[in-house]
């Protein structure tokens, strides 16, 4: 039993590590292609199409469902003669999202038969990126893969002491025999009574419970904290970016009709120009995380409707990053403070709790 439990967390614990080294490869390698396409040669492009499609999962338990849309974009272009394709607008994008206004936004921006400047790999131009450069979606999988990497590092940190805590039983036991055997060979007294080992399967599960819920705390504070400090950085920064004027040009249930989605928050896209380009964006706060009460999302409704004259704050080197309203609020904390919360959780089980219950 305690040999076979031992075997099967070693495994559970070997899947998680090698699950998170592949999260973490596969970021570091999109943050390196990020910071190297910036000294890639360009060529010009045309967007062959961008469509947007709309999945919907329906819950085997209740009527409702989850909506999810995504927009791909593809991009042809010619290096030395030859056409190639490509549909990554920046390394470390992400796909799908259950807000049809970041598919409609894409497709705003990108609509067919537009000319893009497209940044290939020179050793190989089948690679190629539309926008080039360190993007914050580029620490998303590093960030995912240490997740995953933390809770099983603590695991094998303590694995040691939890072998010798299952074993202990049995070398007692074993001792007792022993030395009752002795007794009953030179017929010394009584004979030392053997104490049954103690059954370990409660302690187990225990166990495996504790670390499966550790795992979860630790991984989940480590992707809310990092995203929160993220949107933190955001905020702080866009309070000095330029300013231009902007028009709301999708919002309300134009937006949310098609949305199995029943967080009150509202849905918008707006228009803005800069140095005679357009661009399209739909953030309100860096820091806000969607959500709240029927009320607030109504009021942010009211505010933006369409039509609507807003003021737009965006980074000058890349005027697609804007917001409508810059800086950071009291709401700014909640995501990295649940980040902390969560991994204090998480190392007060592995470290505390998990080996109270192994010695058990």
């Amino acid at each position: 039993m305690i040999k076979l439990t031992i075997a099967i967390g070693a495994l559970a614990i070997g899947l998680v590590v090698l699950f998170g080294l592949y999260l973490v490869l596969k970021g570091a390698r999109n943050v390196q292609l990020a910071v190297a396409s910036v000294k890639w040669p360009t060529t010009s492009g045309t967007v062959i199409h961008s469509d947007t499609t709309r999945e919907v999962v329906h819950s085997t338990r209740t009527t409702s469902g989850s909506v999810t849309f995504s927009t791909k974009t593809v991009i042809r272009y010619a290096v030395n003669g030859h056409d190639y394709t490509t549909d990554v607008l920046h390394f470390g994008q992400t796909l799908g999202s259950g807000d049809k206004s970041v598919a409609a936004l894409q497709a705003l921006r990108y609509p067919a038969g537009k000319k893009v400047t497209v940044s290939y790999n020179p050793s190989n131009p089948a690679v190629a990126v539309m926008k080039p450069g360190l993007h914050a979606e580029a620490f998303w999988l590093p960030g995912a893969g240490l997740a995953f990497l933390l809770p099983a590092v603590l695991c094998l940190t303590i694995a040691p002491a939890i072998m010798r805590s299952f074993t202990s039983d049995d070398r007692t036991f074993a001792n007792a025999v022993d030395n009752a055997i002795e007794q009953a060979q030179r017929h010394a007294g009584p004979v030392m009574p053997i104490a049954p080992p103690k059954d370990p399967g409660g302690d187990a599960v225990s166990l495996a419970v504790l670390v499966f819920f550790g795992a979860i705390a630790g991984g989940l504070g480590m992707l809310a904290l990092t995203s929160g400090l993220q949107r933190i950085w955001h905020g702080y920064a866009s309070q000095n970016w330029p300013t231009t004027s902007g028009t709301m040009i999708f919002a309300g249930e134009e937006v949310a009709e098609d949305s199995a989605d029943t967080t009150a928050y509202a849905h918008f896209v707006y228009e803005y120009e800069v140095a005679g380009t357009k661009h399209f964006n739909n953030v309100r706060r860096w820091a806000q995380v969607e959500g709240g009460s029927t009320e607030e999302a109504a009021q942010v409704a009211a505010r933006y409707v369409k039509g609507a004259q807003v003021r737009v704050s965006y980074f000058p080197t890349d005027p697609d990053v804007a917001v409508l309203e810059p800086g950071n609020s009291n709401a700014s904390l909640l995501l990295p403070g649940i980040g902390v919360v969560l991994l204090l959780a998480s190392l007060a089980i592995f470290i505390f709790a998990v080996p109270s219950v192994a010695k058990g």
